[in-house]
């Protein structure tokens, strides 16, 4: 992303008055199947709402976002609640992912196709990647995101192969058209 994103993204968090977000129904359907603890990394991790809830699940959590407003609103988030996080701003477009490796890796509302083999490397063998884009689909009632930064059909699965999906849903929900994925590195 460009300078020009992180300033929108810093204006999106420091004049939103939505910031501590429910998390997604679905994830009650899965979060048994995630490691409770160890090292996990929230990709695009914005004001937190899935970093605070990992750590909250016993992991200790890095939150990466290009966004240092989001994530000090994810820090502050965390200590309301009595947890520790750490945070650290990157622009994903031309910096690389930190390396790891990690038992839980989530990205939620960033489709940055290239960066799917470095997330697939940093898994721990046993370690899950949780995810959820919106798909091309998403299009038919909404003009935003981007077809850019849409998923077309089956293309989280493939992005997620040679992984074992323990969980896969795409279509309508909540008035948005998603993938959802949860995968386990076997080997």
């Amino acid at each position: 992303m460009a300078e020009s994103d992180q300033t929108i993204w810093d204006y999106r968090y420091a004049n939103s008055g939505q910031i501590d977000l429910p998390l997604p129904t679905w994830l009650k359907k899965v979060e048994a199947s995630l490691p409770h603890q160890g090292y996990a990394l929230d990709i695009a991790a914005g004001a937190g709402r899935l970093t605070i809830w990992l750590a909250g699940q016993g992991l200790d959590v890095l939150a990466v976002d290009i966004s240092p407003v989001g994530l000090e609103l994810a820090r502050q988030g965390a200590m309301a609640k009595g947890l520790l996080i750490e945070t650290l701003s990157q622009d994903l477009e031309s910096e690389p992912l930190p390396e790891g490796p990690f038992d839980v890796i989530t990205c939620f509302n960033y489709h940055q196709r290239e960066l799917f083999p470095s997330i697939r490397e940093r898994l721990k063998v046993g370690g899950c990647l949780l995810v959820e884009l919106a798909t091309v689909s998403n299009l038919e009632k909404h003009a935003h995101p981007s077809l850019k930064h849409l998923a077309a059909p089956n293309e989280l699965l493939l992005d997620c192969a040679p992984l074992e999906i323990l969980y896969y849903m795409e279509g309508w929900a909540d008035d948005r058209a998603s993938a959802r994925v949860l995968a386990r590195k076997v080997s």
